[in-house]
């Protein structure tokens, strides 16, 4: 087993049922509190752009799916990003553990408003945030 399947200390592997995302893991979670998710993935080789960091196309991917995933568990309903917003800060080396945090600011019966950042130790990677239609 490699570094990259063996879930980081404080976090439980993520069984991914969606096949667009199963490329991206194995993926982790846990639970800071109960308005606040974490998914973790490592940088592996496959995600890298050709200046050896995480592509940012891999990074909106699990951002989406971390802001989607944020207001499936506030709503108990599916949902489908209707706009998405990032703002790249930092490159995320192969090797890094990426931290993914969203939280819900807002839910109506129709929508849900969420942000959240991705993070390498301290340092923010990505900024996100979005609006999800509550189906």
């Amino acid at each position: 087993m490699s570094k990259t399947e063996i879930p980081p200390k404080g976090y439980k592997a993520f069984n991914i049922s969606q096949p667009h995302i199963d490329h991206l893991g194995p993926g982790f979670y846990k639970k800071e509190d109960d308005d606040q998710l974490v998914l973790g993935f490592y940088v592996r080789e496959e995600h890298l752009n050709g200046y050896g960091s995480a592509h940012g196309g891999m990074l909106m991917a699990v951002a989406d799916f971390t802001l989607a995933t944020s207001a499936m568990r506030k709503s108990d309903k599916p949902v489908t990003t209707v706009s998405f917003h990032s703002e790249f800060i930092s490159p995320a080396p192969l090797g890094s553990l990426l931290e993914v945090r969203a939280k819900v600011t807002k839910k109506g019966k129709t929508l849900a408003f969420s942000k959240g950042n991705i993070k390498v130790g301290d340092e923010v990677i990505l900024n996100f945030g979005g609006v999800l239609k509550i189906l």
